[in-house]
């Protein structure tokens, strides 16, 4: 039986980033992907001078680690897509595996060991990858068919910025500067899982990708989804019960919703594998007790 791998790709997300590349990470993302791999491939922001690999591998009890190539990772630019695939050409290069896993520090397994791998053993052809289910908006046509200048900046610390960047798009617009409009976009969560088989395919496409969606914003939720409808995979997603991501993120309540103790019974009844989002300072019981059901050896 092929081995899997957990690529996990750590970046910038605002307020929350800081915790989210720091002990947290190591703690939620490091220690509970142990769950379901025994190998692990991490990718941190280069940004972090505080990051330390020797102490990721130290807390690896049970898994060997992989450190991917560090790149700076600004939210809503196409360094996060870049991010993504240096991840998942690293992972396939130590491949094959089965299936590869991205996730981030707030994500946790919701099930046991056993039964995840058990899943995605008896889900061998399996891609697991969420779609949108609302209609394309037009805040999402504005996002990939013009141009976003600032892509090294993350805008929403620079509202100056943010303002020039909502006139350079209300300009191109009025000057129907329109690019892209032979490509039929598909937007979903962008934390997936999926063979390799589908990996390499797509890595295949990283030069389309990287020219289709530079200057983009927050592409990395499009250009998986936007490949694998258009490809020999699209007959493979998963259409089992749960979410086609087989993961348990709560869209109608938060931008994902974060879980609360309150929600713990839900969690539990839910068919998916992963859930997100998770925050350990102001949820810690919540987290606690997905480790205690799911991982007492950790």
């Amino acid at each position: 039986m092929a081995e899997r791998i957990n690529a996990v790709k750590t970046s910038f997300f605002g307020k929350g980033a800081i915790r989210l590349l720091g002990p947290e990470l190591q703690k939620m993302g490091i220690r509970r992907a142990l769950l379901v791999t025994d190998r692990f491939l991490y990718h941190m922001d280069s940004k972090n001078t505080d990051y330390q690999p020797e102490t990721v591998e130290c807390r690896m009890k049970y898994a060997k680690v992989f450190h991917a190539k560090r790149h700076s990772v600004v939210w809503g630019g196409v360094s996060q897509v870049k991010a993504e695939l240096v991840l998942l050409k690293t992972a396939v290069a130590h491949g094959p595996y089965q299936h590869y896993h991205l996730i981030s520090g707030v994500d946790l397994p919701i099930q046991t060991q056993e039964d995840i791998r058990a899943f995605f053993e008896a889900n061998p052809d399996v891609e697991f990858v969420h779609f949108d289910p609302h209609p394309f908006s037009p805040f999402n046509d504005e996002r990939v068919y013009y141009r976003h200048f600032f892509q090294n900046i993350d805008l929403r610390r620079h509202p100056v910025l943010g303002v020039i960047n909502g006139i350079l798009l209300s300009g191109q617009k009025l000057l129907k500067i329109k690019r892209n409009q032979d490509v039929h976009f598909t937007k979903g969560s962008n934390w997936f899982s999926c063979t390799d088989g589908f990996a390499r395919y797509l890595l295949t496409k990283e030069e389309w990708i990287l020219q289709v969606l530079d200057k983009t914003f927050c592409s990395d939720e499009f250009f998986v989804q936007t490949l694998i409808a258009q490809s020999p995979y699209q007959d493979k997603i998963y259409q089992g019960p749960g979410d086609t991501s087989a993961r348990a993120i709560d869209w109608d309540r938060g931008n994902p919703w974060v879980w609360k103790y309150a929600d713990l019974e839900q969690l539990k009844a839910s068919p998916c594998m992963f859930a997100r989002k998770f925050d350990i300072e102001k949820e810690p019981e919540l987290v606690h007790e997905i480790e205690r059901l799911y991982a007492p050896h950790i």
